[in-house]
């Protein structure tokens, strides 16, 4: 960029800063002094390091008041707007940082990383490429513009970055995890091998032995392997599982459960892998009932359309779409399942157009149950609004359980219901009171759903700093 046009920018952003600070800053003495100043940047700082985000955001705001080009306290600040999220914000206040010093050390990674979040993927991958101009071995920048260029599909560059990123920081598993993904798709096999073996080598967690199994099992490399490795990963976990036992139970056992579904699902891939289709779906239907999501319901669809169910198949496909995290699932290998078992591409148009669904999910009224572990409804609770026949359409319902060989839970659900011209009817279910967190990227839109829907990129939203 020239140079007239960098500083015409700098001056523009450092202004977004000082709006944002008397958006923001709550009242400040006009007798603030340095020390002042330091213990702000001492509090905005252990608030960080204790994950409370909004304490790190408002001492941070107070801190950029008192000293605007304290470029300390604008990087602490972004990392406060990132968590909270306020990733808009997050935005304004890397771009700030940027203006106060174009060749910021980690400014234009922690941009890009938002950008990302935001789906805005080419932003992203341009704001690590410049991150790499200022600081060229840049260990977490080189990581994520790996990721970045592989959500792409641009998978030889991506495996360039994914080699230096892994050589940078060769004690992480996640680098030696995503080099050996990157080797799959450019069809360096031994190579993969070696890298995920590297990864397994290290210290790691079991959602790291899921990774590599899953992405074993999508290549259908090694299916033995990846089976040993995820069964592994599920026995470790489900170690510290609880199981609710009355509707008084709520939330206690939902954060430990939603640390399942990931490796249910892809326990269930890997037996559809290896040709085992009705083992894979209690594995796939766990997944799903504990926090559903479009990759999981996919899955369900191939299995479904499998196993002759090709109507269920299609409408499971078809609500798919309308979730929040369909831009990160690919649904191309679910459209040639779909169209083989409707018989072809033209009768699978057919039957999607017969299916209606809602453009934009809403939740009219909301049910809280205990399930046993075939989905059946022990008890309930109804929210405000309660509806006419609701007992009775509970009574009736048969929930997806959460049960597969060797472990059946018990689970607190919520049910979310929607009423269509006085007929009420379930829309979806989780595990727990409070809702799943959202995907890295919910892009608000409404589509039509038609066989030549494009395939999403998978997207990961990983990141360093």
């Amino acid at each position: 960029m020239p140079r007239f046009i960098t500083r015409i920018l700098s001056i523009s952003l450092f202004w977004v800063g000082i709006m944002l600070i008397a958006l923001d800053a709550p009242a400040l003495s006009q007798t603030a002094s340095a020390g002042n100043l330091n213990q702000l940047l001492q509090d905005s700082y252990k608030a960080l390091q204790q994950k409370d985000w909004e304490s790190a955001r408002q001492a941070a705001i107070q801190a950029t008041a008192i000293d605007p080009k304290n470029q300390l306290a604008w990087s602490y600040l972004g990392q406060a707007y990132e968590y909270l999220p306020n990733l808009t914000k997050a935005v304004e206040v890397y771009q700030t940082l940027i203006a106060l010093n174009p060749r910021h050390s980690s400014a234009y990674n922690n941009l890009g990383w938002c950008y990302r979040r935001l789906g805005r993927v080419d932003e992203a991958i341009a704001s690590y490429r410049k991150q790499l101009e200022v600081s060229p071995r840049n260990s977490y920048a080189t990581y994520n513009l790996a990721v970045a260029l592989g959500s792409r599909g641009q998978w030889e560059e991506a495996l360039t970055f994914a080699n230096q990123a892994a050589e940078l920081a060769p004690t992480e598993v996640s680098r030696w995890y995503y080099l050996g993904k990157a080797q799959i798709r450019t069809g360096h096999l031994d190579d993969t091998r070696r890298s995920f073996d590297r990864a397994l080598t290290l210290p790691h967690r079991p959602m790291d032995e899921n990774n590599v199994a899953y992405a074993l099992a999508e290549a259908g490399l090694d299916l033995d392997k990846s089976w040993h490795l995820i069964t592994n990963a599920l026995e470790s976990t489900t170690q510290q599982m609880c199981e609710a036992k009355t509707l008084a139970d709520g939330d206690r056992c939902t954060e430990k459960l939603r640390s399942l579904p990931l490796m249910l699902d892809t326990a269930g891939w890997v037996l559809f892998k290896q040709g085992k289709i009705k083992e894979a779906e209690p594995y796939l239907e766990s997944a799903f009932a504990i926090t559903p999501s479009s990759v999981s319901q996919l899955h369900l669809a191939i299995v479904k359309a499998k196993e002759g169910r090709v109507e269920e198949a299609v409408r499971m496909f078809a609500l798919a779409h309308v979730r929040a995290d369909f831009t990160r699932a690919d649904s191309e290998e679910a459209m040639r399942e779909l169209a083989v078992a409707a018989g072809n591409d033209d009768k699978l148009e057919a039957m999607l157009g017969r299916v209606k669904v809602q453009g934009t999910p809403r939740v009219d009224a909301r049910v809280i149950v205990l399930a046993d572990a075939s989905g059946k409804v022990l008890d309930s609770q109804i929210e405000s609004p309660a509806f006419p026949g609701a007992d009775e359409l509970l009574k009736s319902m048969q929930l997806p359980g959460v049960s597969w060989p060797g472990f059946a839970l018990r689970t607190i659900r919520s049910i979310e219901f929607i009423n269509d011209e006085g007929n009420w009817f379930a829309s979806d279910s989780y595990v727990g009171l409070t809702p799943p967190p959202p995907p890295c990227s919910t892009p608000t839109r409404l589509i039509e759903i038609t066989r030549t829907t494009p395939v999403s990129q998978s997207v990961s939203c990983s990141a360093a700093f």
